[in-house]
């Protein structure tokens, strides 16, 4: 009975050992999205309500739809560049001419952004920015 308990130990130690010799780490980037240097988001709205300055705005720009209205809504669209500033800036729901959005791209480019980065390398990221304009005073 001892042999044959040795025999048996020894044929399931010679069987069942096989070790992996690698081992393989799926690797996933760290990306890290650009945010305002001011501060959340909060701050920036803060920042560009304070900023916005209506005497550099046209009656006449503000869109037929929004006439009857005490605001109207458009978008910004822009990238954060290496050094954290807004440029290429885009206009989304309103005219590249409009006074309004001239008047928003003037601020927005003031403003410092931290840069978005992958793999702590400069990541090039686009933004978008809801502008409420209040037209009620007009």
């Amino acid at each position: 009975m001892r042999i044959l308990s040795i025999f048996c130990f020894l044929l399931m130690s010679v069987t069942s050992g096989y070790a992996q010799d690698t081992l393989t780490i799926e690797h996933q980037p760290i990306i890290i999205d650009a945010s305002y240097a001011g501060g959340n988001t909060e701050d920036l709205y803060y920042y560009v309500n304070n900023n916005f300055n209506y005497n550099n705005v046209k009656k006449e720009d503000i869109p037929a739809k929004a006439k009857n209205q005490p605001y109207f809504v458009f978008y910004v669209v822009f990238a954060v560049s290496e050094d954290g500033k807004a440029f290429e800036f885009s206009p989304k729901e309103i005219s590249a001419e409009n006074s309004f959005y001239k008047e928003a791209v003037r601020v927005i480019a003031s403003t410092r952004w931290n840069v978005a980065t992958k793999n702590n390398e400069y990541k090039k990221q686009f933004m978008v920015i809801p502008i409420k304009a209040n037209i009620g005073d007009f």
